[in-house]
């Protein structure tokens, strides 16, 4: 039966683009899904620092898969980044793919990357700045440029700071968003990937704070956490994807192609519609989160277990470890802030639940247990649905999750504290002793190398003054290799 509304046409139009090979496998998921007539959901590309890895794909159209021909950057995105900043003609490369590619008349542009190699880490790090120079940047500079026209270069240079401020607030309603979708790699990647990670996830952190570069959020799916989750399941349900990265991309790519498909069919009882998944997702900054439940319909006997299902699925998250919403430390209470959150849920059109009465309830209880400074956005659909109630979370929160707050660090740490003490054993061939059991009576002059012979005068000890071309000559044949 399956779920009938993913096939409808998204509420937000986006382009995906997806950088290195994790992020490429990402959004080669998305390019699957379609609408209509066989009509791609979404416009996606993808941009490689070699062939081969784009040749995986599945989905993604050929022309829209773009490679840097470098035969690869490995697992060093600090040396991808140099590569990056010194090498003009893929700087060129890399900032035609930007400029030429991504479509501007979507309303949201997602980039996608995984943070544990060299090509996506880099490339989405670079690729946000050439997007915002390209982009945004002409927009605050044409405002600003209007201001001063119209009140003059005196009043400019009295209040400089001023006239940008009021140029980026007449701009950024004509910005381009971007989001961001960094995931992050296993323990098992190592402390030296560990720690690369860190530094760039607080460099796109800080890009994702500045208004100027138009992120609207930042997701940041955790591998360690799918690879966990990956375990848990059934043999048969392990066996629906070749390992625990295709599960990792299959639920990105679920989780928000389908809030942005449910609300799309119309014919709810209540209904959250297109604007107001825009405004859930393109106002303010931070890290969004999503989260998805289910249960059978003949689990759910009636509008209190969809409540209680709410309730749950806003507490946790499908991408990564739950973000800390609130705290208490010695009587003093601590608050992620929330700006704009949604509830929504869509329940298989074989059973009927009333009149919705569990969407009340699960707002009084957002209200009552959470901060959240905006909106709280809510939908309830009956569609064809795999005879299961669903239930969708999203918000967008100045936080972000554990493990990235502190825990890569600590995982690091912990690295080099299991390492202090360990000493790490040399190697190197042993060698094998001559024992001179031979009876070869091998002689200088027989051999004519009489002349390598140093005669000694043992009567006269005077060391003889060296020319400067008996040095060389001495050091031409010398051994320079170091031996430990």
């Amino acid at each position: 039966m399956g779920k009938s509304f993913i096939n409808n046409k998204p509420a937000i139009n986006m382009t995906l683009v997806g950088f290195g090979q994790a992020g490429s496998r990402m959004v080669d998921v998305f390019a699957g899904y379609q609408y209509g007539d066989g009509i791609q959901s979404y416009n996606c590309l993808a941009l490689n620092s070699n062939d081969g890895d784009l040749r995986g794909l599945k989905n993604i159209p050929n022309d829209n898969r773009v490679s840097l021909e470098l035969g690869g950057l490995g697992k060093n995105p600090e040396k991808a980044m140099e590569i990056l900043e010194e090498n003009q003609e893929v700087k060129a490369r890399l900032k035609s793919f930007i400029r030429d590619k991504v479509r501007p008349q979507d309303e949201l542009v997602l980039f996608f990357a995984g943070l544990g190699g060299g090509t996506g880490t880099s490339t989405i790090v670079k690729s946000i700045a050439e997007f915002y120079d390209y982009q945004n940047k002409p927009l605050i500079e044409k405002e600003l440029r209007k201001l001063i026209e119209d009140e003059g270069t005196a009043a400019f240079k009295a209040d400089q700071k001023g006239f940008l401020k009021r140029a980026f607030k007449k701009a950024e309603s004509k910005f381009i968003k971007i989001g961001v979708v960094a995931a992050l790699p296993t323990r098992n990647d190592g402390p030296d990937v560990l720690r690369q990670v860190n530094d760039f996830a607080q460099e796109i952190w800080k890009m994702a704070n500045d208004p100027s570069k138009g992120i609207a959020f930042v997701m940041f799916p955790d591998n360690q956490f799918f690879y966990e989750e990956f375990k848990k399941l059934s043999t048969t349900q392990q066996k629906q994807n070749d390992n625990y990265r295709d599960y990792a991309n299959l639920q990105i790519a679920e989780n928000i192609h389908e809030i942005n498909t449910a609300i799309t069919q119309g014919g709810a009882t209540i209904e959250m519609d297109v604007q107001d998944l825009k405004r859930a997702w393109l106002e303010h900054k931070g890290c969004l989160v999503l989260s998805k439940k289910e249960a059978p319909i003949d689990k759910i006997k009636g509008a209190d277990d969809i409540t209680n299902l709410f309730k749950s699925t806003f507490k946790e998250s499908n991408l990564h470890t739950p973000i800390e919403l609130v705290k208490v430390e010695e009587d003093q209470k601590f608050v992620k802030k929330i700006h704009h959150a949604g509830i929504l849920t869509v329940i298989d059109t074989k059973r009927d639940y009333g009149n919705g009465s569990f969407i009340d309830d699960t707002l009084a209880h957002i209200r009552e247990e959470y901060v959240v400074n905006g909106t709280v956005f809510y939908g309830y659909a009956q569609h064809k649905n795999d005879f299961n109630v669903t239930t969708y979370t999203f918000y967008k929160v100045d936080g972000l999750p554990e493990r990235l707050e502190k825990g890569l660090a600590e995982e690091y740490f912990e690295y080099q504290e299991r390492t202090k003490n360990v000493q790490f054993d040399k190697t190197q061939i042993k060698g094998i002793k001559n024992e001179d059991t031979d009876d070869l009576n091998l002689d200088f002059d027989a051999l004519g190398l009489a002349d390598f012979l140093i005669e000694e005068d043992a009567e006269n000890q005077e060391t003889e003054e060296l020319t400067e071309e008996s040095v060389d000559d001495l050091l031409k044949d010398l051994d320079l290799s170091f031996k430990d």
